[in-house]
């Protein structure tokens, strides 16, 4: 097979309350989260979406994001400079948001903020 891929489409957020996370997303960060359904909502991420789903049935009352169990560590979400990290580090804290503020990546020296989502999800701000 020929790799032609183009990018990334989408990616699913499982949450352990869709308002909750919505919120999140929205409030905090400032994306235009739509609400499709009761099961799905969703944001553009420059050109690729990520989703925001409930749990699916069966999943352990409780459970949260662990970067430790086998799948994906975290989401970074690409931003043009320094002042949008300046920015967000402002705007996590006043909602109550732990971050250590902006740090430099020691492999590529990009800046970047890091942060969680209400479910543990391991998400960053990063300069692209």
């Amino acid at each position: 097979m020929t790799n032609r891929v183009t990018g990334i489409h989408h990616v699913t957020v499982r949450g352990a309350d869709l308002d909750r996370s919505v919120a999140f997303y929205a409030d905090v960060l400032g994306f235009d989260v739509q609400r499709a359904s009761d099961e799905l909502a969703f944001f553009a991420a420059g050109a690729s979406l990520v989703a925001l789903r409930p749990p699916l049935q069966g999943t352990a009352e409780g459970d949260r994001f662990s970067e430790y169990r086998i799948g994906v560590d975290h989401l970074a979400f690409a931003v043009p400079d320094r002042s949008a990290l300046d920015e967000a580090v402002e705007a996590l804290r006043g909602a109550g948001v732990d971050t250590e503020g902006v740090e430099t990546d020691p492999l590529l020296s990009k800046e970047y903020v890091a942060f969680r989502d209400p479910d543990n999800v391991q998400l960053e701000l990063y300069c692209s």
